[in-house]
């Protein structure tokens, strides 16, 4: 999804308004604030800057797309693809918007109905990354072979957008506990994107998944770049409490 191709994150001053100094709080600056909060775990403060975007410029493609994959993040399947067929009907046949419904079906359990969506999608000219990413997801519900070829598609052709592409590939496999693949994906994720505490989070849950100690330093770099993250902070303390006690019982 095009959303991401300008991806700053927060190193670029906003643009400042002539008399007060106050940043100018225009799509632009709402659109950055979203991308901010969705690297940072925080789906609904995303959810409301992009619905912030579409209320300043309606025709922003990717802040339609940003909030269906917001309202999927929060497990409002339902409500993702309602606000889908809403961007359908500015973007009609959009491949990333039906590959966006093919992934909310999936994880609400309608895989018939994903099937058919991600089949529309992959059926359009030139399927994007995030296109063959949604497919991946849908067909490792299936347990089927394809998966895996269209992770790797997702991921080859990811070009400027390979850090969140990545990212959503480690998160994916991740949640299909292929602990190893995911891990290595989102090593190189941290690298790319440093400052997002998602990022460093979801590294973090496959280490400890994995019984490594690196777990602690990717969880509290979460937290260090999201203070107060609860989640964060529980899987933070579970590790260390975890590593606590091996060293008192190999005392």
């Amino acid at each position: 999804m095009d959303r991401f191709s300008r991806l700053e994150f927060g190193d670029e001053a906003p643009q400042k308004g002539p008399f007060s100094g106050e940043p100018i709080r225009d799509a632009d600056y709402f659109y950055k604030e979203a991308m901010k909060y969705w690297l940072g775990g925080d789906y609904e403060l995303a959810l409301r800057n992009y619905s912030r975007v579409l209320e300043c410029d309606q025709t922003r493609f990717e802040a339609w797309a940003g909030q269906v994959l917001m309202l999927v993040e929060l497990g409002e399947y339902r409500e993702a693809n309602l606000w889908a067929d809403k961007a359908l009907g500015f973007f009609p046949e959009h491949p990333e918007l039906l590959a966006l419904k093919a992934i909310a079906c999936a994880r609400d359990a309608r895989l018939d109905q994903a099937v058919a969506y991600s089949d529309n999608s992959i059926a359009k000219d030139n399927p994007t990354p995030w296109v063959w990413l949604a497919r991946a997801e849908v067909f490792l519900n299936r347990k089927s072979p394809i998966s895996e070829s269209c992770l790797s598609k997702a991921v080859g052709s990811a070009g400027e957008l390979a850090g969140v592409i990545k990212l959503e590939a480690g998160r994916l496999l991740q949640r299909k506990r292929n602990f190893v693949l995911a891990a290595q994906y989102l090593k190189e994720v941290v690298q790319m994107l440093p400052k997002s505490a998602l990022a460093w989070y979801e590294l973090g849950r496959c280490q400890a998944a994995l019984g490594l100690s690196d777990a602690v330093q990717s969880f509290e770099q979460s937290v260090r770049l999201r203070p107060g993250w609860e989640q964060a902070q529980a899987e933070l303390n579970k590790v260390q409490n975890k590593g606590f006690f091996k060293r008192l019982l190999g005392k």
